[in-house]
């Protein structure tokens, strides 16, 4: 079963970790984000106004995503210097549809950027080790803790809501209470940007989508 668009929009939006060259229609676009619910596009030829369509191509480590997207926002990023240059659009696309393999490509994109990112993290983590959050169970069971923050402590709930709290993370509840706590801790002391990545893995860990590679910390 797919993700509705509002519930692919809490995997959040990440940067690939490679370059990725695409087209939109005709015109050549390089990847610069990606969620389940769009990307972000670079480009320097005119793509449909907003509001368009078109269909959105890429390939990833050997495989091809192919699926139609809509126009919903296009900015100037950088401006031609003269008559022989041409000016840098970005393009937010929203993805309308996609088939099953094409899904489970998005989805291994993000996985692969959140950890990349968590990974550089952890040499910055005070000894925490931001990969912890590659360990989360995937896909088990229907109950889930949710950890927030609240006046800087924790309050932790059992639930069978799975979204993800605006501070802090939802997991399964069968992840060990020490596990839970090294996430905690690691939460506390990530930047914005590294909170958000906690509850980006996170949210995919306990997604019931399959084909998520799942990976183990090792001290």
């Amino acid at each position: 079963m797919f993700e509705t668009p509002d519930d692919r929009r809490q995997f959040g939006r990440v940067t690939p970790v490679q370059r990725i060259r695409g087209a939109v229609g005709t015109v050549p676009v390089y990847v610069v984000d990606v969620s389940l619910a769009g990307v972000r596009v670079a480009h320097q030829e005119p793509l449909p106004e907003v509001g368009g369509t078109s269909v959105l191509t890429f390939e990833w480590e050997g495989r091809t995503y192919s699926g139609p997207c809509e126009v919903r926002r296009t900015k100037l990023e950088k401006a031609a210097k003269s008559k022989f240059d041409k000016a840098l659009y970005h393009t937010g696309l929203f993805l309308m549809r996609t088939d099953p393999e094409s899904h489970a490509l998005l989805r291994e994109i993000v996985h692969a950027s959140v950890s990349r990112a968590l990974d550089e993290q952890k040499a910055n983590a005070h000894g925490i080790p931001a990969t912890a959050a590659l360990s989360c169970q995937t896909g088990s069971g229907d109950e889930y803790i949710r950890c927030e923050m609240r006046h800087q402590s924790w309050v932790k709930t059992s639930t069978r809501d799975s979204q993800q709290p605006e501070n802090g993370f939802t997991i399964s509840i069968s992840e060990p209470p020490s596990k839970v706590a090294m996430l905690c801790r690691a939460y506390e002391l990530g930047d914005t940007d590294g909170r958000r990545l906690i509850r980006t893995f996170a949210a995919l860990s306990i997604s019931k989508s399959e084909g998520i590679p799942t990976r183990r910390y090792a001290p």
